[in-house]
């Protein structure tokens, strides 16, 4: 599964490259180092070390690319908690209290409707 992860988080890396250069181009002034955050530490270990690792032998050249970006200090990954990744009320569904969590953790002061409306009227 680790190394499904790490094939992600090397398209997630070409992404980030991309948009580091159109925000680069529309706001010259704004520079700074992406973090890539990831809840695989097997991954994260995958893609931040460069020795040889058994599970990796199938997995093609090209997506080591995403090793070379690291040590040239274009992104850096780092490691982050499945229960702080506020990016999983986009993703999936959640339990009550994460998605009242993840919404104040993207700036939503009062989440309204759809699951967090039915499950605070339950009686």
């Amino acid at each position: 599964m680790a190394e499904a992860e790490y094939v992600v988080a090397m398209h997630v890396a070409k992404e980030c490259i991309w948009l580091c250069h159109l925000t680069g181009e529309l706001f010259p002034s704004l520079h700074a180092q992406t973090m890539l955050f990831c809840d695989n530490q097997v991954a994260l270990k995958l893609a931040t070390d460069d020795n040889y690792h058994v599970c990796m032998k199938h997995i093609d050249i090209r997506f080591y690319f995403i090793r070379q970006v690291i040590t040239s200090g274009a992104i850096n990954m780092v490691y982050c908690p499945t229960d702080n990744m506020t990016a999983d009320i986009l993703t999936k569904a959640l339990l009550h209290w994460k998605v009242m969590c993840h919404s104040l953790g993207l700036g939503l002061h009062q989440p309204s409707g759809g699951v967090v409306k039915s499950v605070g009227n339950e009686e």
